[in-house]
C-alpha cells in the first residue's frame, strides 16, 4: 500500500499518531500510579526515551519526504547498488583514442603560485597528495563575494610549467563546498581515477553560489526577494571565476578542458552552466540533477518558465555542442521525472549518456558512484582529461 510506504502519509500520520499518544501516556500515567519505588522511575524513564524515539523518527520521516533520501522500504533495506544502466541520446558517443597535448606557456604569476597574493599563503608545499585551499573572493565584475574551494593535484607545485584541465563543482542546497573536500574528498576521487589511469590530473574548483539559506539557483536573478540580494551567480561563475582561474592558475584554454560537475541543485548549475555556455564549459557531470530551476519557498528569482533557463529548449533550439553525463536512480522522484522529460529534447552534436540505477532515492550515498563513474566517462569522453603516457 502507497499510504503507508515509507514516505506515504499514512505511515508518517500513524507515526505521528503513536508519537503523541506514548508522550500522553508519559505524562499521565507515571504520577497516577499507586506504587512508588524503582517500578514507577523505570516506566517513567522507559516512557521518555520511548517518546524521544519516537519524536526522532517523526522528524526523520518528515524530512525524508521532503529530500527523498529514500522513497520506499526496499530502498531502505537494500544492499549494494546495481550496476547502472547506460542509455545514449543525440550524439552517440565517441571514446577519446589520441589524449590532447597542450602547448601553453605560463605567466610569472601562474608558475610562481606561492607569491599569489590571493591564495600563496595557503599553499603547503609538502603536500604529497594535493591539497585543498578555502578563500573569500569577490568578483570585479558582479561585485558579489562568496567563498571560494580550489583543489590543486599532486604535481601542480612541483611541475610549474605543466597546465591542468578544470572541473567546477556545485553543491547541493542547503550546501557547502566542504561536503567535496570532507563526505565526498572529490580531490581523492581525481587522484584515484589519475592513479588507475581513467583520466588526467585535473584542477577542481568549487564556488559556494548558495550561502547558508540563499538558494540562488545559479541564476540570473532579475528581482529583489524580501531585501535579499539579487543573485547575480551565473555572471559570478562564467564572468568573475572563470577568468580569474584562466589568469591565475596553469588552466588550459580550450573549452574541452572545462567541465562542470553537481549534485541536486548543483546538477542542475552544473547542466545549465555548460549549456548556457559552451563556449566556456565542454562537458557535464549531473547526480540527480533537473532541467529548470526549482527556487527556494519565496526565493523566486526569476519568472516561472524563463525561458533562458529552459534547459529542454535550449537543447532542442540550439544544440550546443557538448556532452552530458547524468547518473541517477529511477526511484528518485525529484530527478528522475526531469530527466526522462529532458532526455526527449536533446540531439546532436548535444550527446546525453544516461546511468540509472533501480533503487537510492535522492542521497549522497546513490551518487557517490556516480562522481566515480562520471570521472571515468570524461576521461574517455574529453582528450584533455585522457590518461596521457606520462
Amino acid at each position: 500500500m502507497k499510504a503507508f510506504e515509507i514516505t506515504g502519509l499514512g505511515f508518517i500520520g500513524t507515526l505521528l499518531a503513536v508519537t503523541g499518544v506514548v508522550f500522553l501516556l508519559a505524562v499521565f500515567l507515571p504520577p497516577r500510579m499507586r506504587r512508588t519505588g524503582w517500578l514507577r522511575y523505570l516506566v517513567q524513564a522507559v516512557s521518555l526515551v520511548l517518546v524521544a524515539v519516537l519524536t526522532l523518527a517523526s522528524v526523520a520521516a518528515l524530512l525524508n519526504r521532503d529530500n527523498n533520501w529514500y522513497t520506499s522500504w526496499d530502498e531502505l533495506t537494500a544492499g549494494p547498488a546495481p550496476a547502472p544502466t547506460t542509455t545514449h541520446y543525440g550524439a552517440q558517443p565517441v571514446a577519446v583514442t589520441t589524449p590532447a597535448t597542450v602547448h601553453q606557456t605560463p605567466t610569472t604569476l601562474q608558475s610562481h603560485p606561492e607569491d599569489n597574493p590571493q591564495f600563496g599563503h595557503l599553499l603547503d608545499r609538502n603536500a604529497e597528495d594535493g591539497q585543498y585551499l578555502t578563500f573569500h573572493f569577490k568578483g570585479p565584475v558582479t561585485g558579489q563575494a562568496n567563498d571560494l574551494m580550489i583543489w590543486l593535484p599532486a604535481s601542480y607545485l612541483s611541475h610549474p610549467d605543466r597546465f591542468y584541465p578544470v572541473i567546477l563543482g556545485f553543491t547541493g542546497f542547503p550546501g557547502s563546498p566542504a561536503t567535496y573536500s570532507q563526505s565526498v574528498d572529490y580531490g581523492q576521487m581525481i587522484a584515484d581515477a589519475t592513479q588507475n589511469r581513467s583520466m588526467r590530473e585535473a584542477i577542481f574548483v568549487v564556488p559556494n553560489v548558495s550561502p547558508g539559506s540563499y538558494d540562488s539557483e545559479c541564476v540570473d536573478g532579475d528581482r529583489p526577494v524580501h531585501g535579499m540580494g539579487t543573485p547575480k551567480a551565473e555572471s559570478y561563475v562564467t564572468r568573475d571565476v572563470v577568468p580569474w582561474l584562466r589568469q591565475n592558475l596553469r588552466t588550459i584554454d580550450d573549452p574541452r578542458a572545462w567541465s562542470t560537475e553537481g549534485y541536486s541543485a548543483g546538477g542542475w548549475c552544473s547542466a545549465m552552466l555548460t549549456l548556457r555556455h559552451p563556449d566556456l564549459f565542454g562537458t557535464a557531470m549531473i547526480q540527480s540533477g533537473y532541467f529548470s530551476p526549482i527556487y527556494t519557498g519565496a526565493q523566486q528569482w526569476t519568472e516561472a518558465r524563463d525561458p533562458k533557463y529552459d534547459l529542454a529548449r535550449i537543447a532542442r533550439d540550439e544544440a550546443p555542442d557538448v556532452a552530458l553525463y547524468y547518473y541517477s536512480s529511477t526511484d528518485d522522484t525529484l530527478s528522475w521525472p526531469a530527466a526522462e522529460a529532458f532526455r526527449r529534447s536533446v540531439r546532436a552534436p548535444t550527446s546525453l549518456s544516461v546511468n540509472t540505477v533501480p533503487v537510492g532515492g535522492h542521497r549522497l550515498d546513490v551518487w557517490l558512484p556516480g562522481m566515480e563513474q562520471g570521472l571515468q566517462w570524461l576521461g574517455r569522453t574529453s582528450p584533455y582529461f585522457a590518461p596521457t603516457a606520462t
